[in-house]
């Protein structure tokens, strides 16, 4: 036997039938046993009458207790009956609908599934259009950004006959390190003479870092004038003004060291210490120039555009696979959502041209479910039928062994009085 489901509950009717019976056999087993007793003891009195045409109490009370579990089970039975049968009302109502109706209801029916997967498709294309068109425009800005800057380059290109910049020192890294050094060395070479100020130690510290920040920064432009000086003609004073200030600052220091280092060592300054100072300073000068010169190009506009240019195709050509990938993506969602709208449209519009054969196999099953179900119930009635007959049978045969006369009562000649069933009259949905 089948296990059928009803609204969303498993029946297992086998497992429901033997549990029910269990409880009936228990039953019938101590109303089998009552029986003997009331036989025995009315037997023993003679009752019921031999002329009694009238069942005995005893057999009424049997009766009734045997009615009582018909009640019961019908009780407990019918509400599984009721579930599959409003099913099958249900789809029988929805199945004589759809033959009342007939084709027109289902062409209807056709052209608002296939509306709606237009309009779903439309929103589709709509929402990809709109988030493609902001890729590329996306896109026309970084182009328009790199072919400004591609331009811009190869005008600086065709005025000074060459395609990139002309740099020995090529490294930015080790130059600026460079400048650094140059830098950290006027530190130790200043501290101690600010500290005749008589400031406080970071005050000092601050002085004597001024002058070594001053020194790297006046090589650098000094080598940059130096080097652009053909291709804006200013440059050549800048230059000369950078080095006029070097000069003033490094021959004014170094007298000033050499006046500390005097003082310290109890002796009187002499050129020979200024000379000394200014030299050192200078050497570094010409080393931060030399480094500067050689690590720029003499065509200031060549040099940056370059760059501008190197950082704008680099720039490019990773934003543009990144707006590429982006474009697949965005079309393989499109393609993905249009082949899952076709989808679900191809199975509704199966579904509908197949509503008929899916409504009458829908109901048979629930024919079939309660049909079974009824059979099931019955039997157990049946079964109570059976047990009544056999208690009743029980009751009489002890009654007749115990009576003094052996004589039968004329009630039992009218035979067993049947119970009242219910499950009995209920007919089945589908009688074949």
């Amino acid at each position: 036997m089948k296990s059928p489901t009803v609204k969303g509950h498993h029946i297992d009717v086998a497992e429901l039938v033997s549990s029910k019976k269990e409880e009936l056999a228990k039953a019938h087993e101590l109303l089998m046993k009552q029986a003997e007793k009331m036989g025995e003891k009315e037997g023993s009195l003679g009752l019921p009458l031999p002329e009694d045409r009238q069942l005995s109490p005893s057999e009424m009370q049997l009766r009734n207790e045997y009615q009582k579990l018909v009640a019961e089970c019908w009780k407990k039975g019918k509400p599984y009956l009721d579930g599959p049968h409003l099913a099958y009302l249900t789809y029988q109502e929805k199945l004589d609908d759809l033959l009342e109706k007939g084709e027109v209801h289902l062409e209807r029916e056709l052209d608002l599934l296939d509306e709606k997967r237009r309009e779903e498709e439309d929103q589709i294309q709509r929402n990809f259009l709109h988030q493609e068109q902001e890729i590329e425009e996306k896109d026309k800005i970084l182009q328009r950004e790199f072919v400004t800057a591609k331009q811009e380059l190869e005008a600086v290109q065709d005025r000074t006959g060459r395609k990139s910049p002309l740099i020995h020192f090529k490294s930015k890294i080790l130059y600026f390190l460079l400048l650094l050094g140059i830098g950290i060395c006027e530190v130790p070479l200043n501290l101690q003479i600010f500290q005749k100020f008589g400031e406080a130690f970071f005050i000092t510290i601050i002085m004597a870092s001024s002058l070594a920040i001053a020194i790297p920064v006046l090589a650098h432009f000094t080598g940059v004038f130096v080097k652009q000086r053909k291709e804006k003609k200013e440059y050549i004073w800048f230059g000369l003004l950078c080095v006029v200030l070097f000069f003033i600052f490094n021959f004014g220091v170094s007298i000033f060291r050499a006046y500390v280092l005097a003082e310290t060592m109890g002796e009187e300054a002499n050129q020979l210490n200024v000379i000394i100072f200014t030299c050192l300073n200078l050497i570094l000068f010409v080393i931060g120039v030399l480094a500067a010169y050689f690590s720029h190009d003499e065509s200031y506009e060549l040099e940056t555009l370059y760059n501008k240019f190197q950082k704008a195709k680099k720039t490019y050509d990773k934003e543009r696979l990144g707006l590429n990938a982006a474009k697949k993506s965005l079309a393989a969602t499109k393609n993905a959502e249009l082949k899952a709208i076709h989808g679900a449209y191809m199975e509704e519009k199966n579904s509908l041209h197949n509503k008929k054969s899916t409504f009458v196999a829908s109901r048979n099953e629930y024919i079939q479910i309660y049909d079974e179900l009824l059979n099931s119930f019955q039997a157990l009635e049946e079964y109570l039928v059976a047990s009544y007959h056999i208690a009743i049978g029980k009751y009489r045969s002890v009654n007749l062994m115990h009576r003094k006369d052996h004589l039968s009562p004329k009630s039992w000649a009218k035979g067993v009085q049947q119970l009242g069933l219910k499950f009995a009259d209920v007919r089945e949905l589908d009688p074949n």
